[in-house]
């Protein structure tokens, strides 16, 4: 039996973040596989994905979700991963919710993450938060958590480590996270329920290309985590419905010829304060 790991990582530091997580595992003689949804149409484009989550996550023991926040929410490409993961009948399987974040408001990710994969019939034993640069702040006066993840994170990561060790070994049960994943303020988590990462972000979803200067380059579409563009006529192009951008700025900050038009940018830079945010205290942390 092993341990799944579930990956999307628009920027590159949930990946990173999941792979220290695993060798941690896998260092204390734990089995584990990776499935990074990140760039794969087979996840980001199909409509009805669980029988390809049955035919690729198979027989396992445990399973580790790992996510962007944005906007205070599990990223919605995840959310929706986790809501059409094949519903466990017999047995429940512990799993554990990893989140990376600019360190300024996790606010309900954990908890709504904790909710879907609960529905789906396994048992959240655990959350893992953990600060990582702040990528929308890369133009901004400062930048938000640079040097991040570091040792600190690495510290909470094992932790984590142990405890998810503990619960495969039997030394300790499964017990549901629940009240511990609900540990943002009450007001905030209203708010966010409220507030889908979809109604804070949906109106500025108009990320477009100038084509008088793009170069052709093709930095956007490598960089795309969920493949808007694509080289079309010997041009680089939107090939995707707008709504389905989620504002990460991989584009725009990739872009060497500066073609890309992202109208969240400065919406982010006054919402941030220029990168002089307040931040969470604690930034990383493990709940269960």
């Amino acid at each position: 039996m092993k341990v799944v790991f579930l990956v999307f990582s628009p920027s590159g530091h949930t990946l990173l973040t999941a792979q220290n997580f695993m060798n941690m595992l896998e260092n204390k003689g734990v089995s584990c596989d990776m499935i990074n949804i990140t760039k794969n149409d087979n996840y980001i484009q199909k409509e009805d994905i669980t029988h390809t989550l049955y035919s690729d996550i198979g027989e396992h023991c445990m399973l580790v979700v790992c996510a962007p926040i944005y906007a205070g929410h599990c990223e919605q490409n995840m959310l929706r991963i986790i809501h059409m993961l094949p519903k466990r009948k017999n047995g429940r399987i512990p799993a554990i919710l990893l989140v990376t974040y600019g360190g300024v408001h996790s606010s309900v990710a954990l908890e709504e993450m904790g909710k879907g994969i609960r529905s789906r019939g396994y048992i959240p034993i655990m959350g893992i938060k953990i600060a990582a640069e702040h990528t929308l702040t890369a133009t901004f006066k400062k930048r938000i958590n640079r040097q991040l993840p570091g040792e600190k994170e690495q510290q909470v990561l094992a932790e984590a480590a142990e405890i998810a060790v503990n619960v495969l070994n039997g030394k300790t049960d499964a017990v549901d996270a629940k009240k511990a994943l609900e540990y943002a303020p009450f007001p905030k988590r209203l708010m966010f329920r409220i507030l889908s990462q979809e109604k804070i972000h949906g109106k500025y979803k108009k990320v477009a290309i100038n084509s008088q200067i793009c170069n052709g380059c093709g930095q956007c579409i490598r960089a795309c985590p969920v493949n808007m563009f694509a080289c079309v006529d010997n041009k680089v192009q939107l090939i995707r419905n707008p709504g389905h951008c989620i504002l990460c700025a991989e584009c725009y900050h990739h872009c060497s010829a500066g073609a890309i038009i992202h109208p969240y940018i400065e919406v982010a830079r006054k919402r941030l304060s220029d990168g002089f945010a307040e931040l969470e205290n604690p930034q990383s942390a493990v709940y269960h």
